[in-house]
């Protein structure tokens, strides 16, 4: 278990021991004390040749971090660079893996007003999306060229257990202020959103290693619900009693929702995850 954050250290917790789980400082950042039968490790992607050493009995393993909310990390040179150098180590080292899941993110597709599957070849023409598919392909081709089943998990936005929508919500300075004082967010909010709650994501990544060794594949792990944003902050602000969001564009009578709308379909064909939370759970 590469990275165990908040998702990592859910998988950590839920896969049967032993679990070798990494973070930079080679702390537990969950809840309390490592589980039982979780073993740590300090490992940073970043270093020149990242330390595998706590990695050598590794069966499989699941690629899941993230620079978190530091804006000083270059993300290519982190999710790309970091992950060539990573792989390239634990081959040198012999690490024997029967497979191999990449943790990604549907910002891997382009920004198009359209159901989007898995079969979508168009790359989204944001860097953050490209840095996001560049690192994909160096997974695959990893994968493909030493013979390991593999799985890329793009998931939508993570919530969950302390990280409720709610938060999402109060981020943007809605909590305890007044009308005025709202931050009034740019264009209308028709977007669908494509979310995922954490225990559904962490069911997704168990399927991924639990699969056939004959199967192997991108999958897109996100809700059945695609709320638009301005409908999901209006229910919030109902359910919290707090002041509506403000809009820089209002929206005609009768709009429908527009822009990308990823499908499931895979995750419940290929996988057979069944979500226990298919739609939005509002606090």
């Amino acid at each position: 278990m590469v990275g165990a954050g908040y998702l990592g250290a859910a998988v950590a917790t839920a896969l049967p021991p032993p679990t070798i789980a990494t973070t930079r400082s080679g702390q537990w950042h969950g809840d309390g004390s490592p589980p039982t039968g979780v073993r740590m490790h300090g490992l940073d992607v970043l270093a020149p040749t990242p330390d595998v050493a706590g990695l050598l009995e590794a069966q499989a393993a699941v690629l899941c971090y993230a620079p978190g909310r530091d804006p000083t990390v270059d993300r290519r040179r982190f999710y790309v660079d970091g992950t060539r150098r990573l792989l390239a180590a634990l081959m040198q080292q012999r690490v024997s893996l029967r497979r191999v899941v990449w943790i990604g993110s549907t910002s891997a597709l382009p920004d198009r007003d359209a159901w989007l599957d898995e079969d979508c070849d168009e790359r989204p023409d944001h860097e953050r999306g490209r840095v996001q598919r560049d690192a994909e392909a160096v997974v695959i081709e990893h994968a493909q060229q030493h013979g390991i089943p593999w799985f890329v998990l793009r998931l939508g936005g993570l919530y969950g257990p302390g990280r409720g929508l709610d938060r999402i919500y109060r981020r943007r300075g809605t909590h305890g202020q007044s009308d005025s004082q709202a931050d009034e967010l740019p264009g209308d909010g028709m977007a669908p959103t494509n979310l995922v709650h954490r225990d559904d994501a962490v069911a997704a990544v168990l399927a991924a290693l639990a699969a056939p060794a004959d199967r192997h594949g991108v999958v897109h792990v996100v809700d059945d619900e695609h709320t638009p944003r301005r409908w999901m902050y209006q229910r919030l602000a109902e359910r919290l009693g707090l002041p509506p969001v403000e809009w820089a564009d209002p929206v005609p009578p009768g709009a429908a929702p527009r822009g990308k709308r990823v499908s499931n379909r895979r995750l419940k064909q290929q996988l057979g995850v069944q979500l226990r939370f298919p739609l939005h759970q509002l606090p």
